[in-house]
């Protein structure tokens, strides 16, 4: 699974469209999820070996997950694209970045 989102990469003109969860840590005392999906141009170059355009990282509570004593890939994967991306001036949470994501 991975999501197909094109994000331009910090202003630069490229775009990374195909983004693939890559890392997981779980704090299991704290309760906490920290995941980090990779962004590339699209899926061949990432099957092709390609280093990563971007890194995103993502931090949430074990609980947000359907069962929190089973991590599931589509589950981290839907827990990041719930996750707003910040808050803006006052206080009320951005849309999420994925939010929108293609499934592929």
């Amino acid at each position: 699974m991975a999501f197909l989102k094109p994000i331009e990469i910090n202003g630069t003109g490229v775009v990374a469209a195909y983004w693939r969860l890559t890392h997981l840590q779980l704090d299991r005392v704290a309760g906490v999820l920290e995941t980090q999906l990779h962004g590339y141009l699209d899926e061949a170059a990432r099957r092709g070996g390609k280093a990563p355009l971007q890194r995103l990282n993502f931090r949430f509570e074990q609980d947000a997950m359907d069962d929190p004593g089973r991590l599931a890939i589509d589950d981290l994967y839907r827990a990041i694209r719930a996750q707003p991306a910040g808050l803006d001036a006052d206080g009320e949470a951005l849309p999420p970045v994925f939010g929108t994501a293609t499934d592929i």
